[in-house]
C-alpha cells in the first residue's frame, strides 16, 4: 500500500496539539462525511493514535519539540486511490494547520 507522510509543526505544547489532533480525529464531521466507518483508538499515554476506515489506515503521532510540537500523519492508502496521494496529503496539511495551531 502506499504512504502519504505529514509532518506538522505546532507552537502548542505536546499534550494540548495531542488532545486537539484527538478531538479533530474523533469529531470531524468532513472525516465522518468521508468514511463513517472510521474507528479511532488513542493511547493518550505515549502520545499516538491509530484511524482505521474502510479505505485508509493512518498513524497518529506527537512529539514535544522545543517548545511546541511535531506532529506526524502516516496513511496507507488502497492503491485504487494512489492517483490522490498528493490532494490528500495536501489536504491532510491543511486540515492539521487549520485545526491545530
Amino acid at each position: 500500500m502506499p504512504k502519504v507522510s505529514v509532518e506538522h509543526a505546532s507552537s502548542l505544547p505536546a499534550s494540548e496539539a495531542f488532545a486537539k489532533l484527538k478531538s479533530y480525529f474523533e469529531n470531524d464531521k468532513d472525516i465522518r462525511r468521508l468514511d463513517p466507518k472510521i474507528e479511532c483508538k488513542f493511547t493518550d499515554s505515549a502520545m499516538t493514535g491509530k484511524a482505521t476506515g474502510s479505505q485508509f489506515k493512518a498513524d497518529l503521532t506527537v512529539k514535544s519539540k522545543g517548545s511546541g510540537s511535531q506532529i506526524e500523519v502516516v496513511v496507507d492508502l488502497p492503491f485504487l486511490l494512489t492517483p490522490f496521494k498528493t490532494k490528500i496529503q495536501e489536504s491532510i496539511q491543511k486540515n492539521l494547520a487549520k485545526h491545530i495551531a
